[in-house]
This record gives C-alpha cells, structure tokens and sequence, in this order.
C-alpha cells in the first residue's frame, strides 16, 4: 500500500512539474519574453524605452494570446537558458532553429527570413565579398549572434566578440578589425545609424527562419502560439510590421 501511495505521489508531482506552459501563461495572465534590447531595429531601447520590430511583434503575439506582455532584458547567455530553464516563457532576439538549438527547445513558425551580411569600410579595396576571403583578417560580430557560427568553420578568420553592434563599426572605421557580420536586416540601420565611413558588404551564408524558441513538451502552447502568429500574418501586420522597421517584407521567404 505504501508502494502504490508512493508511487501515485511521484506520478503527481510529475505531472505538476510538468504542467503545460499554456496554462502557466494564463495563470499568471503574463507572456514573459526575454530580449537583449541591444539590435536595432529588432528589439532596442529608445529613450530607455523598449522598440522595435520584435517589440511590436511580442505585444501583438501577447495580445492575441490575451495576456499582458512583459519583456526581460538579459544577455545573450543567460537568453537561450532561460527559455530553456522556464525562466522566461519565449525570446524574441533574432533566433534561428538551428539543429543544435532544436534539441533543446521546440519552435514556432518562422516569423522573418534573413542571412548574414557585411558590413566594411567605404574605402575597402580588397575583395572581402565571403567568408573565405576573410582568412588571415579580423571579423567582428555580436555576442550571441548565430552568424558568427558561419565564420567558425572558416580556418584564419580572427572572430572578435562585442556587447553590441554600435563598437565593432566604429573599430572597423578605426582598421583595428576588417568587417563585421550581422543580420542583413539590420546592417542597413546600422550603417546608417553609425554616421561613419563603413557601408553594406555583400550577403553570405544560406537564407535563415527566425523563429521563436520556448520550452520543449507543451504541445498546447505550440498549438496556440503558431495559431497567435498565423493571424497576425494573415491580416497584414506581420508584412506591415517588417515594412516599417526593415523597409522590405521579410516576413515570407525570399524568392530564389
């Protein structure tokens, strides 16, 4: 008897600690949506007010899902592990479903479509126009962006880390590095942003799904965050969104 109450007990407490993120969400009448505030124009601070792209998208997604928005600002190691810990409920911060990264948590829908692209010096005359002629050279990027993955496999490419997209320009501007590797989504604001001598290098790299990552086992909250999604791109916003802060609609897939 005390085997079988035992045993019931610990079936309990499992299905308590795994309770569906949906239910949670309601509950607490809260969608908690990690971001880094630090890449315009997806997610950044104005006047130390949140903005952006991504902004706009969580208070849309929280909306349709009937539930207040509340953004947390964290950084790029703590992001991915407190979605995956149930720290936070998604993040939104230009997040590809890698195959490494779908082993941890589980996806939406994509919601934009990019690829890395460069940014150099308006003056550059040698032909850095893909990764591999960037051996032998210094490449800046973003801590916690996944481009920088593309460089790595790249033997002689110096990668150098920086907190924001703002420092590694202005050190290109300088020649204490080469390039720099972004979101082409954003290396337009960016270069127009910085007022230096840098502009748009060429795109590398395969087209990327930006999709948002949560905790992996909560069928229901897939269900009815794809669902939240679908409505925003079907009547408009989602295409309306990505016009106002990129200029383009990224939000389909480009044509080949």
């Amino acid at each position: 008897m005390r085997l079988t109450i035992g045993v019931l007990l610990a079936a309990l407490l499992s299905t308590a600690a795994h309770a569906e993120l949906i239910d949670d969400v309601n509950d607490r009448n809260e969608l908690r949506i990690a971001v880094q505030a630090s890449n315009p124009p997806f997610n950044f601070k104005d006047n130390d007010q949140l903005s952006g792209f991504e902004i706009e998208l969580g208070r849309a997604l929280a909306n349709e899902l009937d539930v207040n928005a509340s953004f947390i600002v964290t950084d790029a190691t703590d992001l991915i592990m407190g979605v995956e810990s149930g720290k936070y409920d998604i993040a939104l911060n230009q997040i590809s479903a890698t195959p490494e990264l779908k082993d941890r948590l589980d996806f939406s829908t994509p919601y934009s479509y990019s690829s890395a692209q460069l940014i150099v010096r308006k003056e550059e005359k040698r032909p850095l126009t893909t990764l591999e002629a960037l051996k032998g050279h210094t490449l800046g990027f973003v801590q916690g962006s996944q481009f920088a993955e593309q460089a790595r496999v790249i033997e002689g490419v110096d990668l150098r880390s920086y907190p924001d997209t703002h420092q590694p320009i202005k050190d290109m501007a300088e020649d204490q590095i080469d390039a720099v590797i972004s979101d082409r989504l954003l290396v337009p604001y960016a270069v127009r942003d910085s007022k230096l001598p840098v502009t748009e290098g060429a795109t590398v790299g395969p087209i990327r799904n930006l999709a948002i990552p949560f905790q992996k086992g909560n069928p229901a909250f897939h269900s009815a965050l794809d669902s939240a999604l679908q409505r925003i791109k079907n009547d408009g916003r989602l295409s309306a969104m990505s016009e106002k802060w990129f200029g383009i609609d990224a939000s389909k897939p480009p044509k080949p």
